[in-house]
């Protein structure tokens, strides 16, 4: 019976330890956070999820508060506040998407190098939803919702221009 508290006292103790160290997400957040809305948003593009496009949540009101993620193999983002913090803070937001696409070596001279030629890149979301300006997309994050959609238009391959 001693053996069995003895251990089970070592296990609730290393939990405890491992809650403070991991539990809190190991930052602590910049004064004034607002509470956080863990969240995902998954992206379509012509009734396709949109895979590896950055989404980013721009208040409205004009605060810090960002939100932005990755979509993954599924076009789910899970969306975190200025880059490292799991959620984002109630409130309206202008959404932007964007995927880019580099083609390596596509443009190289008839020698077959690429010596100061850049490679093209290729946006592939319309510009439109590029631009916190410009996109037509807008979400509202609000309490015990967690999983939103959007539609990020149709898919496109608009070559950048060289700069």
């Amino acid at each position: 019976m001693k053996y069995s508290i003895k251990y089970s006292i070592i296990t609730v103790s290393i939990f405890l330890l491992m809650f403070l160290i991991f539990g809190c997400n190991g930052k602590p957040r910049p004064d004034g956070t607002p509470p956080l809305v863990a969240c995902s948003i998954f992206v379509q593009q012509e009734k396709t999820p949109l895979i590896d496009a950055n989404v980013s949540l721009i208040p409205e009101d004009g605060s810090q508060w960002n939100a932005a993620g990755t979509t993954d193999a599924s076009g789910v983002a899970k969306l975190y506040t200025l880059s490292q913090y799991e959620g984002v803070a109630i409130g309206r937001y202008k959404v932007v998407v964007s995927k880019m696409e580099t083609i390596p070596g596509m443009l190289g001279s008839s020698d077959g190098s690429t010596k100061g030629t850049p490679d093209p890149h290729f946006n592939l979301v319309e510009l439109q939803y590029s631009d916190p300006t410009k996109t037509p997309l807008t979400l509202e994050i609000v309490k015990g919702t967690s999983r939103y959609e959007i539609d990020a238009g149709k898919a496109v391959r608009i070559q950048e221009k060289q700069r």
